[in-house]
């Protein structure tokens, strides 16, 4: 096939993904500089994938300069994996399994009690599932260097690895697109509608953009000589840092989103809760009358954040 049918896809794939992770650093920034009051075990999540995302780029870029600048014109070359193949798809599996664990998480916490297991069991096997496939790909890339081996496992790894991230994605955004509909549906808050409709819309917005790219790797990895499935690859882990770090990162501009609409209902903090528990505070909220702030989902989750908003909440009574 060539330098150029072998790796141009390889190389378009690298430049977006680069371009990718520029805003990833850049989000990842802004956070750190917004957020300090999160709880560290948030802010070690974004640092743990701001770091798997840096080893990511530098593991793509050593593919690209070793069969690009060191071994051009040695087409014996094409014929074997170099190591950082394998390490780079096990960096990008480590970040697709922390961004999906994020937000099963949320899922969780936002379920009812009696539904939090049944929503939340089919994406933890899938999981499981998922994170098996990538690395059964990627031990045996290591073992056996040929570059055949992707043909060879792609019924039995590769294709089941892409499978099982398509259906994930689908649950999660689902689920979350239910859970925040329906609570949605449950609060008499105009401004707790507005920004439910708001972060329904970016959940939506997130999953289309990822499917998009998960569906087109998935069938180009069925595709004997294609070599787009890697090129796409490189761009998977950078879009769902992103969305993580977009997540976050998003929530002060709905708090000011809110504040510029001029109602008593001010959102002070965006919390995910459980359904069960906001009810009953909605409740006594109406019942007491003399609350003019209202606490709604927050995606950080913090306890320490909750306190802080809380007594603020009461000053301001």
């Amino acid at each position: 096939m060539g330098i150029a049918g072998e790796f141009g896809s390889l190389l378009i794939g690298g430049l977006v993904a680069a371009m990718l992770y520029g805003v990833t650093t850049l989000q990842t920034y802004v956070y750190y500089m917004h957020y300090s009051e999160d709880a560290s075990t948030v802010k070690f999540l974004v640092g743990a994938v701001w770091i798997l995302d840096t080893l990511h780029v530098a593991f793509m870029c050593h593919i690209l300069y070793y069969y690009l600048i060191t071994n051009y014109g040695v087409l014996t070359s094409l014929e074997y994996d170099v190591w950082s193949f394998p390490a780079s798809l096990l960096v990008n599996l480590l970040v697709v399994i922390v961004v999906q664990c994020f937000f099963t998480h949320k899922i969780y916490h936002l379920c009812p009690l009696r539904a939090k297991w049944l929503v939340t069991a089919p994406i933890i096997l899938l999981l499981v599932a998922h994170f098996g496939f990538g690395i059964e790909t990627t031990v045996l890339m290591l073992v056996n260097k040929d570059v055949s081996v992707i043909k060879q496992i792609r019924f039995y790894a590769a294709t089941p690895f892409a499978a099982t991230f398509v259906l994930i994605e689908v649950l999660i955004t689902t689920s979350l697109c239910i859970l925040l509909y329906d609570s949605g549906t449950r609060t008499t808050f105009s401004s707790t509608k507005r920004i439910l409709t708001t972060l329904i819309i970016y959940v939506v917005n997130r999953c289309i953009l990822v499917l998009l790219v998960a569906l087109a790797e998935f069938v180009t990895t069925l595709e004997l000589q294609s070599t787009w499935s890697t090129g796409l690859d490189f761009n998977l882990g950078k879009l769902y840092a992103n969305s993580l770090l977009a997540s976050l990162n998003t929530r002060q501009h709905l708090r000011s989103q809110d504040s510029t609409t001029g109602t008593n209902e001010g959102i002070r903090v965006v919390h995910f809760r459980n359904m069960s528990e906001g009810m009953k505070s909605s409740k006594e909220e109406e019942r007491h009358g003399d609350m003019h702030e209202a606490a709604v989902i927050d995606i950080t989750a913090d306890p320490e954040l909750e306190k802080t908003t809380a007594s603020q909440r009461q000053e301001e009574v």
